[in-house]
């Protein structure tokens, strides 16, 4: 079995190599699941595309891919475009980065979930266009959102802090076009394994706090990364946002 532990991760891959790159992530996530006492099917990948061309993400969806991420709308758009031209496989995408209230429109048109939901205020904006597009014809039920939560408290992140993310979850739970699904966080930037587990242990506990709150559809965790997704899986992620170990470094812009 080979894992990304195993893969040069500083060097950008060709196009025929990463299959093989995204069947090597398979393999740590399994090898990552099974040490951490729980069943495969419990742990989805999802790989961040940010700045891949489309080309790379149709290959690693051929390699078996079923769940995209975008951190930036704009080519969040152009991809899912260029990827229906190409017949890429069926797959289902989410926003995983900050959504700006003049770009809701298109994250809702061409994403099926907005991980990276941090305030009221761009939850109701969500709430509002779902019922637009419910009324036209182009959706039908609740648009799926998750709550992000700034676990680790860092200056430099977005999210809810999380005394506040219960009260927050409550509001947007009343909204009747939205559906809470889960929880985002990112770990805290550290080299401390134990205060990367903490941070990924309050997300989990705000989660299930939500759910004994009544909020029952609250069931994932996206949390972990290439280089902690191995304690986030041990802490109970549900979602692993992953680029890097696919993809190699992201291009220069």
């Amino acid at each position: 079995m080979v894992t990304i532990s195993e893969q040069n991760l500083e060097v950008i891959p060709s196009l025929a190599e990463i299959p093989g790159r995204y069947h090597a992530l398979e393999d740590t996530v399994a090898a990552a699941v099974q040490k951490a006492g729980r069943q495969r099917a419990e742990v989805r990948i999802e790989l961040a595309a940010k700045y891949q061309a489309p080309e790379r993400v149709h290959a690693a969806l051929l390699a078996g891919a079923t769940l995209l991420g975008h951190n930036i709308i704009q080519q969040l758009e152009e991809s899912e475009k260029e990827l229906a031209a190409a017949a890429a496989p069926a797959h289902r995408t989410h926003v995983i980065g900050h959504v700006q209230r003049n770009k809701a429109r298109r994250a809702v048109e061409y994403a099926q979930c907005i991980e990276t939901v941090d305030t009221l205020k761009l939850a109701k904006r969500l709430n509002e266009l779902q019922e637009e597009r419910i009324e036209t014809g182009a959706a039908a039920g609740a648009y799926d959102v998750m709550l992000q939560v700034n676990s680790s408290g860092a200056e430099s992140q977005y999210g809810i802090a999380p005394e506040a993310t219960l009260d927050i979850a409550g509001e947007v739970a009343q909204l009747p076009h939205l559906r809470i699904i889960g929880l985002m966080t990112i770990g805290a930037h550290t080299t401390d394994t134990a205060d990367i587990a903490h941070s990924f242990q309050v997300t989990r506990e705000l989660r299930d706090a939500l759910q004994k709150a009544g909020v029952s559809s609250a069931t994932e965790l996206s949390m972990g990364m290439t280089h902690d997704l191995e304690i986030a899986i041990a802490e109970g992620s549900t979602i692993i946002r992953v680029g890097t170990a696919v993809f190699g470094p992201r291009p220069r812009q």
